[in-house]
């Protein structure tokens, strides 16, 4: 697995499934461990975070990591690293924010309804 980009983490973090979409839609080779279920991969991300068990923490064909990364610093990364990140890979990796956008603009257009 020598192109494939290790993603630890667990399932109750909240960052897991934006950075796991944005690598999906990008077509990008990754593998998930559970840190909860594997002690050597908790182990690992602890050395890496200077003790913290920070996730998602994500270990780069080059050895590089990036801990808790932002989806504009994750597609940056995989730019850097000749990837290809399209647009809806970018919005997947943004999905909360237009989320929460498109919910305020439909709550706006109600309140304006009902006091028209």
């Amino acid at each position: 697995m020598i192109d494939t980009i290790i993603i630890y983490g667990h399932q109750t973090c909240p960052s897991l499934g934006p950075i796991k979409g944005l690598l999906t839609q990008s077509k990008v080779n990754f593998e998930y461990i559970d840190i909860h279920q594997d002690s050597v991969a908790a182990t690992r991300v602890r050395e890496i975070n200077n003790g913290n068990a920070s996730v998602p923490t994500l270990v780069f064909p080059d050895g590089s990591t990036l801990t808790e990364p932002t989806v504009g610093e994750l597609k940056s990364k995989l730019e850097s690293l000749g990837h290809k990140v399209g647009l809806v890979a970018w919005l997947i990796g943004y999905r909360r924010l237009i989320f929460f956008i498109v919910l305020g603009l439909l709550i706006a257009v109600v309140i304006f309804l009902l006091n028209s």
